[in-house]
């Protein structure tokens, strides 16, 4: 009876251990969101033209979602971002990788931006556009 008595108390002890953390995790994720966060990032700037590829919705951000193109997937390591795109039209990638970078190359030694076909699921894309602060922007064409 001892012997339960004690487990009972180290899985609850368990349990709030792991409580504890997630609400750690949880506090540390809002606290780098607010440092990370500009004064007046929230002003939202009204646009009749909201529906261009580089038309803002606030004052200081692209537009990351839209009728041309939107983002499949982001990933960031060792100072690279990498993001995939999916477009209509991959021919833009470029105008779409400027769009994407320009807000951001302060912060990366790297920008990968990979850009698909719209509906095209394979591993290839069809272009991809690779910035850095010494290079600038290098396209390569995977779909020629």
């Amino acid at each position: 009876m001892l012997f339960c008595g004690h487990l009972m108390a180290s899985l609850n002890l368990g349990w709030a251990v792991r409580l504890g953390l997630v609400a750690c995790v949880v506090a540390l994720a809002a606290f780098n969101w607010t440092l990370r966060r500009e004064p007046g990032a929230d002003a939202i700037v009204p646009d009749a033209s909201a529906t261009e590829i580089n038309a803002p919705t606030r004052a200081d951000e692209p537009l990351l979602v839209n009728e041309r193109w939107h983002i499949r997937n982001m990933a960031t390591a060792h100072g690279a971002f990498v993001i995939e795109v999916e477009a209509e039209d991959p021919s833009q990638a470029e105008t779409i990788a400027r769009t994407l970078v320009e807000p951001i190359k302060d912060d990366y030694d790297e920008v990968l931006v990979y850009v698909n076909q719209r509906g095209d699921d394979s591993d290839l894309p069809a272009r991809r556009i690779q910035w850095t602060p010494r290079e600038g922007y290098v396209e390569i064409s995977y779909d020629q």
